[in-house]
């Protein structure tokens, strides 16, 4: 995979990151939280309390965590796409130290709160973030 799919396919993942944190974010107003309690649902999977409404702590919580995932979405498209381009090792291999660090601690505390399901969410979003940074182009496409 060349580089510049490599960056269009991570514009593509910052773009998803981004309007799934909008989506997340709407957690805590009331009338418009239908999305982020789905989200929250499908992450302790199985669907079963999305109907019911948020209390307080879900709603600070989902409104952090949704902030954090907005700034990785620019993080990635506006610092990470350009050091794809630019083949810059440094930032591609800070980004999957984050990425794997975020993994982890998110990880053993989902297991720690026994909501294992999110584990899987969570290796989707990884991989996604994953597969356009690792993916080593051929001599040919490192050429052209």
């Amino acid at each position: 995979m060349s580089r510049n799919t490599r960056s269009k396919f991570m514009i593509i993942v910052s773009i998803m990151f981004a309007v799934y944190s909008v989506l997340w974010g709407l957690a805590p107003f009331e009338n418009l939280n239908f999305p982020a309690r789905i989200i929250l649902d499908l992450a302790d999977w199985p669907l079963d309390n999305y109907s019911k409404p948020l209390d307080k702590n879900t709603k600070l919580l989902s409104a952090i965590g949704a902030g954090l995932l907005g700034a990785v979405s620019i993080f990635l498209g506006g610092i990470v796409v350009p050091a794809i381009r630019e083949n810059n090792k440094s930032i591609i291999r800070t980004t999957i130290l984050a990425m794997t660090a975020w993994y982890i601690i998110d990880g053993i505390g989902s297991m720690a709160s026994g909501v294992t399901s999110n584990i899987v969410f969570n290796s989707i979003y990884l991989g996604l973030v994953l597969v356009p940074l690792l993916w080593k182009e051929t001599e040919e496409e490192a050429t052209a």
